[in-house]
């Protein structure tokens, strides 16, 4: 079995983004995965944490073990809509309007958040409208939520991802629908749950944790690389995602490790 090389066995949490570095849309990084299941097979424990809020936390580790990760339960897996939800209850939030898919309804039902659908949000008002990632949006639904959020309600982006990585490229991502909400209401989001903010960490880590001993990896400069910037701990970009080397040199926040896959922190 392959050794972790010394600078990378000095960490014992690893928080590891997923689109990017797990897989690009259906295909999957057999490196990367191979490298994050030596990391675990060693003793470390490895957190996989997305922006995506499309799919709730089961349907997350089961697509995570499908594609080779030894993942041990659901508790190793944080998403911007399970945050999203936290976030919300912990704010006694119970009525919202969702602009999003599947995953995120599922996670706001299971903290007993009610999701009001478009007909009876603009007759009944809602205190917050959350916005996700929404590969079926519509113009009904972007009337919706503007008209609740100028009507008062709380605007909550689960992220603002500009782009989502595939195969053949970037599409949309969540970013673009917030940003068309916000020309719509000439409002920015309230609050913004995702990476780059650090409220997931928080949930990861939990208690007190020795930050040196975390390394944050991800695709993106802007929200993975960002987000360890933003709680103080070290970052490892992997270019397998939407990040390319000359970005880096432009980008203000530079990663502690640059790696062209996961298998550069292996000997």
């Amino acid at each position: 079995m392959s050794k972790i090389k010394n600078e990378f066995n000095r960490y014992d949490l690893f928080i590891v983004d997923i689109d990017g570095v797990i897989w690009r849309g259906n295909e999957v990084i057999v490196s990367n995965i191979q490298s994050l299941n030596i990391l675990i097979k060693q003793g470390k424990s490895v957190i996989f944490m997305t922006n995506n809020s499309t799919k709730d936390r089961l349907s997350y580790l089961i697509r995570l073990r499908d594609s080779g990760i030894s993942i041990k339960s659901i508790e190793y897996i944080l998403t911007s809509a399970y945050a999203t939800a936290l976030f919300l209850r912990k704010r006694n939030i119970t009525k919202v309007y969702v602009v999003g898919e599947s995953g995120l309804v599922s996670e706001l039902l299971a903290q007993g958040i009610r999701v009001i659908n478009e007909d009876d949000c603009m007759k009944e008002g809602v205190e917050a409208v959350v916005v996700g990632l929404d590969r079926n949006l519509t113009y009904r639904k972007l009337m919706c939520a503007s008209t609740a959020i100028r009507n008062g309600a709380l605007f909550i982006a689960t992220n603002t991802d500009k782009t989502l990585p595939l195969p053949d490229g970037e599409v949309p991502g969540a970013g673009s629908i917030v940003s068309a909400i916000s020309t719509a209401t000439g409002k920015e989001p309230d609050y913004i749950i995702g990476k780059p903010n650090t409220f997931m960490l928080e949930l990861a880590l939990g208690r007190e944790h020795n930050k040196s001993k975390v390394l944050v990896i991800g695709d993106r400069l802007d929200t993975d690389i960002e987000f360890a910037y933003n709680y103080g701990v070290d970052s490892a970009i992997v270019l397998t995602g939407v990040t390319k080397l000359d970005d880096i040199t432009r980008y203000p926040h530079k990663p502690t490790y640059v790696l062209r896959t996961l298998k550069d922190m292996l000997l």
